[in-house]
């Protein structure tokens, strides 16, 4: 938990008892999850230790997302990180899947890690949703399919097989993704893979480390030349990446924890809380009472 005390967030965790815990899928009919295994039913923005992928077959809502909501839509894949603040309000009609998964799961026999091989994971400047036509979103069903038959089996070489899924599964969303947002994204730059580099640094070390020069000492490369790519890629400068990731977990720390705006001051490391008040406001154009207060109207905390 982040701050003295937890007046709404939850972290949930895998749950036990199933046959491949680190693994799992479920189904998803109506507005709620009928499995006693789910890990959690709630009305509440929460989080997760853990990978989730939301299969979204038909039916529509509302997918908040680190306080971004985006609509629900048949034919479409939404890719939550550990750590990701999340709410999916579901219709009546609802039907999918989620795909959970440990990152150790994943790591197990993989050269890579999931940061560097799949942009919709641990990406804060890119949308993680891939919407999808019939017959593309169909292969994915059959892959899911071949999954949840495979779940059912005990061998031990079963988890092999269902880790190989996982990936196959995960290369043909990065497939689709990439067809849709390569341009766009510029993932065919020559430097985009510096750049995703840079901002999975951010992501592990935005606490400690708040200059260009920090990271561009990381990649062994000079601050100008990271600047350089950085905005070429993204639009953004490499020092508004890390104050972006900067608010986005200021955000946080005002709505799931009773922190005192100095104490978040102090927690982000920054010495002077009125300038922590100042960059806030600047990111967001409301200080960080007002975006406590907005939010706590919002969620009715």
């Amino acid at each position: 938990m982040e701050g003295k005390m937890d007046r709404s967030i939850h972290t949930y965790e895998l749950p036990e008892g199933a046959l491949h815990q680190d693994f799992q899928v479920f189904e998803v009919k109506g507005e709620d999850i009928n499995n006693k295994n789910y890990p959690h039913k709630t009305d509440r923005p929460h989080r997760h230790s853990y990978y989730e992928i939301c299969v979204f077959v038909n039916g529509s809502g509302r997918h908040e997302i680190d306080f971004h909501t985006h609509p629900i839509h048949s034919n479409s894949i939404h890719f939550i990180s550990p750590g990701q603040v999340h709410l999916i309000s579901r219709e009546k009609d609802y039907h999918g899947y989620l795909i959970v998964f440990s990152k150790e799961f994943y790591a197990l026999g993989m050269q890579h890690d999931l940061h560097d091989n799949f942009p919709f994971f641990n990406n804060y400047h890119i949308h993680p949703l891939l919407n999808m036509d019939a017959k593309g979103f169909g292969e994915l069903l059959q892959l899911i399919d071949m999954i949840r038959r495979e779940n059912r089996s005990r061998s031990k070489i079963n988890t092999e097989i269902l880790r190989s899924y996982l990936q196959i599964f995960l290369l043909k969303c990065k497939q689709y993704y990439v067809e849709q947002f390569a341009e766009k994204a510029k993932m065919h730059d020559p430097h985009y893979a510096q750049v995703q580099q840079f901002q999975t640094l951010v992501e592990k070390h935005f606490m400690e480390y708040h200059l260009v020069q920090d990271y561009a000492e990381m990649m062994a490369i000079s601050p100008a030349v990271l600047n350089k790519y950085v905005k070429k890629i993204t639009g953004h400068t490499a020092l508004e990446i890390i104050m972006d990731r900067l608010v986005l977990q200021a955000k946080r720390l005002l709505i799931y924890t009773d922190l005192s705006n100095k104490e978040i001051a102090f927690r982000l490391k920054y010495n002077d809380p009125s300038y922590f008040t100042r960059m806030f406001k600047g990111k967001t154009n409301r200080s960080p009472s007002a975006f406590r207060k907005e939010m706590n109207e919002k969620y009715q905390f």
